[in-house]
This record gives C-alpha cells, structure tokens and sequence, in this order.
C-alpha cells in the first residue's frame, strides 16, 4: 500500500511539472509581431542625393517599437575637404520612423515602403543583427561597396540565408558595370557630369556579383520583385506611400555641355586674336578639372579613384615648366586630339561629352600658345 501511494505522489508531480513547464513556454509570435520592411526615398537635387535612399524599416507593433536601420554617412556638405580626401566615415544609424521621413520634407522628397513577406523568425533575427551593426564602430565612406542600397540587400541576405534566397533572372543592364547604371540613373546633368568625372577604378569592373551591383534602390525594389525566400515571394505585395514628394529633380536649363562649348568659342577666338587674358580663361577651367582629377588619382583614399584617362588632356604638369613651353606644347595639343579621336573611336563611360569639348578647347589652345611663341622669337 505504501508503495502505491509512492507512486501516485509520483505521478501527481509529474504531471503538475508538465503543467508548469507548458506554461512557461512562450507562446509562437504571431508573423505581425513583426513588420519588416524596405524604404525608398526618392532621388534629390544634391549629388549626394541623386540616386536616391534605401534603408530598413523594423516595427514591433506590440511593443510600440518603429525605427529605420540605414547606412550614414557623416555630413558632406560640412567636410567637403575631407570627403574628397576619402576620410569621412560610415556606420550603420538607427532612427525613429518619424524622425527619418521628416528629414525629407524641406527637400520635397518622397518615401514608399516595401513590405517583406518573411517568416516571423527571420524577421527577428533580422532585428538582432541590425542591432548587432548598430554597435560597430564606423568604417571609412565608401558610397560604391557599401552604399545604402547594396547593404540592404547584403543584410537581407544574411537574415534569410543565401540558400533560402533565390533571384529572378537579372535584367540585361546588370551586364554593364556600376558606374554606367548608376550614371544612366542620374537625371540632372551636373551631377552626373560631376559623377562621371571622379568614379573610376574598380567602379568599372564588370566581373563582380550582380548583387554587389545594385547600387541604385530603385533597381533593389525591382530585383527584390522578382526574388523569392523559402519559395514564396519576398515582398509582399504592400506598397505603402509614407511621403508624397512634393517636386521632382528637374535637369537645369544651364548645362555643362553648354558651359565647354563657351569655352571652346573662346579657345577659338584666341587662336585668331591670340590674347594672353583670354587664354587664361580657356586654361583655367580645363587646369583646375585636371588638378582635380590629378589630386584623386594620385592622392585622395576616396573609392573608385583609381586611374582616370581624363589625366591625359588635362593634366596641368607640363605647365609647371612653362618656361620651356615651345618643346612641349605642341605635343601636348596633338596628344588632346588623338585622346579626343580615341574616345569618340571607342567611347570611354566615364567620358561625357562636355570632357571631349574642352580637350578640344584644350589643344587649340596650346596651339596658340606656340603660334604666339613663334611670332615673339621672330
């Protein structure tokens, strides 16, 4: 009898640990406890701004939690030395959903956002890494491997798994390298005259991955379409307007096209007047674009400055010897015009017509400089 009642004791308390552990045991999240989503704000009128931004949005409705997770850099327009020095920084920000669409409201630009369609795990593990990256310490700007766009993607990737990831087929234009998509995005033609002058280098490698090459949040939106995780559609289908834009990038009337074509009319006026003020002002512009170009090339850590082929027509070395200007001026106005014919024989992307322009203007300068020369010695 004793060891009856032993063995009932037994049970009884079994069955009420069972009964404890079940209750302390969380209940599985509903797939809204949280809301993943991608942002993309419309493209402005600063260069910085010119593509556009993407970013994550995270939302955990149950606990009040909203906040973006984006790649930021610091300030440009406050370290515009050190930005051209390659010495601004980068790290991943965290801010309000609130705070993060305002910031587009002086600047009349749009935001839409994108909901994924993923599994409530994902999307907390997800949570967990951003976090995780929030707490690194900053990294060097670089707006080509690390820009908002392509870490978007990247960071999708690590949550959900390259295995569990699968994209449609790519558009024909990935074929292409960095630099010509993200130029072929720029409307407004500074800007993409100012992009065409600078991003070189490893920007125009054609050999990369095409995730490595979405760059521009527009095509992020539309290869994540076409993409699929654990064999169903990776966005949802919701597209939710957060902000209207209030304007639109319009290209200006004043083109740089315009602004080479002036000074190539110049150059020309020299040649037949052959005034030193007026040579000044065809040298000057194309001298300072070359001790730009000059400057990222040889000394700047900025990204994608590598070799640049603009070095050739307007490289302002030659000039330092300008006291032995008739041995040397006349090769360098010949050099401007088979640089000239060989760009236009095979075209060169980070070549914009406005460049060929002032090469022009560029050799019939140097041209009149001899000229010049001659008839002094005479």
């Amino acid at each position: 009898m004793k060891a009856l009642c032993c063995i009932l004791l037994y049970a009884l308390l079994s069955v009420y640990s069972y009964a404890q552990t079940d209750t302390l045991v969380p209940q599985q999240p509903a797939e809204d406890f949280v809301i993943a989503s991608v942002c993309v704000a419309t493209p402005g009128d600063d260069i910085y701004a010119a593509l556009g931004h993407a970013c994550l949005r995270l939302q955990c409705p149950t606990h009040g939690l909203d906040y973006v997770f984006s790649y930021e850099a610091e300030d440009v327009n406050h370290n515009v030395a050190r930005f051209f020095a390659g010495k601004l920084k980068m790290a991943v920000r965290t801010v309000p959903t609130e705070e993060y669409i305002a910031q587009y409201v002086p600047q009349g630009r749009g935001v839409k956002e994108y909901v994924l369609n993923l599994p409530v795990r994902v999307k907390q593990r997800l949570w967990e890494q951003m976090d995780a990256r929030s707490e690194y310490s900053p990294i060097p700007y670089d707006y080509m491997n690390n820009g908002c766009a392509v870490s978007v993607l990247s960071w999708l990737e690590d949550a959900i798994g390259k295995d569990s990831l699968e994209y449609g087929p790519w558009p024909e234009k990935f074929n292409r390298s960095r630099k010509e998509m993200g130029g072929d995005s720029i409307r407004n033609k500074w800007n993409h005259i100012f992009v065409c002058t600078f991003v070189t280098g490893e920007a125009n490698s054609l050999d990369i991955e095409n995730t490595r090459k979405v760059i521009v949040p527009t095509e992020l939106i539309e290869v994540l379409s076409d993409a699929s995780a654990f064999g169903a559609p990776l966005l949802s289908g919701e597209c939710n307007v957060l902000l209207k834009p209030a304007k639109t990038v319009r290209d200006a009337s004043f083109t740089p096209l315009m602004l080479s074509l002036i000074v190539l009319l110049l150059s020309v006026l020299n040649l037949r007047l052959r005034k030193g003020w007026l040579r000044c002002v065809v040298l000057v512009p194309c001298l300072l674009l070359g001790t730009f170009v000059l400057y990222l090339v040889v000394l700047s850590d900025l990204p994608c400055t590598q070799w640049n082929w603009l070095v050739i027509p307007f490289c302002p070395l030659p000039f330092i010897f300008w006291k032995w200007r008739r041995y040397w001026v006349l090769p360098f106005a010949v050099m401007c015009v088979v640089w000239v014919v060989g760009m236009l024989v095979y075209p060169h992307q980070i070549v914009d017509d406005a460049h060929l322009v002032l090469a022009i203007a560029m050799a019939e300068c140097n041209v009149e400089i001899r000229l010049n020369r001659n008839n002094k010695s005479k």
